[in-house]
């Protein structure tokens, strides 16, 4: 390559996968322009996001040692203290917490296609993709109705506010204090009251794992995250999978006729188009990745998108093919101890919205002239306006 790869440059899906195709196969483990590194092959990114020893979870810049403990945001917790919070969020987001949220999962969606059938020429994004996952995670959370439109409004400012080497505040409350005011009179809420709702907030307060309990502040701060990166993960998942079968409509066919393809092509957009493209990590000791040494204190970006897209790998990688044996094997949801909590619920998300979406409608197509419109985030990947039309 010419120059180093550069992550945080924009740039189209297909000049992308172009350059991180050359740099799989020349220098796997190297330097960015902007000065963290990069690992672009699956062996690097398998070995580096297990390794939860030598690396600590950062959201937009380098791990801060002065954010105070329970303004720590889950991935940049360090072990031990990781693991007892996580198995405190695993216990409220298990399978089987997820499965009871079908039911409303399935409404929603019924609720949005009906109007998306409706208007015949659409954007799924604002119709279908957007609405989901924001209206199922605050009703996860026991939001009232009436204060679920402004999640998707601070979701996205908080987004927003991180970039790379970013530094506009250290914690979640500080990048958006209203959104953690508001977070702040509903915890108050639950802890007054002598039998709160059985919701996920109220769960997080409340469960207790080897003597761990989350504090208010600690619930605050991960429901945040969680919010902010189900929000974003979940809608492009949903958004990359539409827009693929709309440019495919035999693939579409296909799904429609055998809805056992359904969860498969959930899993083969995680891999083919990785809704969240990057994970970056803070080194803390001296270690090296394939061979390459990375010292404590710098800044790794482990390339998600461009593991899933390993040659040595994925056989054809860069098609989209519902018999993959092993479909489950990408990293669209990181791997090893610190693997995303919200991955059940964000496959249920998406297997019921084109479970809906194949009931309703027959046959769709993307405008005329629609080109691919790219997320402006970073460490993101989907579509951010989607136009089609239907029937």
């Amino acid at each position: 390559m010419a120059e180093p790869f550069n992550p945080f440059a924009p740039r189209t899906r297909e000049e992308r996968e172009a350059e991180l195709a050359v740099l799989r196969r020349t220098a796997p483990v190297s330097r960015t322009p902007a000065g963290p590194w990069f690992v672009a092959h699956t062996a690097g990114v398998v070995a580096g996001l297990k390794d939860v020893t030598s690396f600590v979870g950062t959201f937009g810049g380098a791990a801060r040692a002065d954010v105070p403990v329970d303004e720590e945001i889950i991935p940049a917790i360090p072990e031990p203290r990781h693991g007892r919070i996580r198995r405190i969020i695993n216990a409220v987001l298990a399978p089987g917490k997820v499965l009871a949220v079908e039911p409303f999962v399935r409404d929603l969606c019924a609720q949005l296609i009906d109007a998306v059938v409706a208007a015949g020429a659409v954007d799924l994004v604002p119709a279908y993709a957007d609405p989901i996952p924001t209206t199922v995670i605050a009703h996860v959370l026991g939001v009232p109705i009436a204060d679920r439109p402004r999640f998707r409004e601070w979701s996205d400012e908080v987004v927003a506010a991180v970039g790379p080497g970013t530094d506009r505040g250290p914690t979640m409350a500080q990048r958006h204090p209203a959104f953690a005011a508001y977070l702040d009179e509903q915890i108050a809420r639950r802890r007054a009251l002598a039998d709160p709702p059985d919701d996920l907030l109220t769960r997080l307060l409340f469960t207790e794992v080897e003597g761990e309990r989350l504090s208010a502040a600690a619930v605050r701060t991960q429901v945040m995250f969680l919010l902010v990166a189900g929000n974003e993960t979940t809608r492009n998942l949903i958004g990359n999978l539409l827009y693929t079968l709309a440019r495919d409509p035999e693939l579409y066919r296909a799904v429609r006729a055998d809805r056992r393809l359904i969860g498969l092509a959930v899993e083969e957009s995680l891999r083919y188009d990785s809704p969240v493209q990057v994970l970056a990590r803070t080194c803390t000791r001296d270690t090296a990745i394939d061979g390459v040494p990375i010292a404590a204190g710098e800044v790794v970006i482990f390339g998600v998108g461009s593991a899933n897209r390993d040659e040595r790998c994925w056989a054809d990688p860069g098609c989209f093919r519902l018999d993959r044996a092993g479909a489950r094997e990408h990293v669209a949801f990181g791997d090893g101890p610190h693997f995303c909590p919200g991955a059940a619920l964000a496959r249920l998300e998406a297997a019921v919205a084109l479970e809906v979406f194949c009931d309703r409608v027959a046959r769709f197509s993307l405008a005329p002239g629609y080109q691919f419109d790219p997320q402006p985030v970073f460490w993101a990947h989907g579509p951010r306006s989607l136009p089609v039309q239907v029937g």
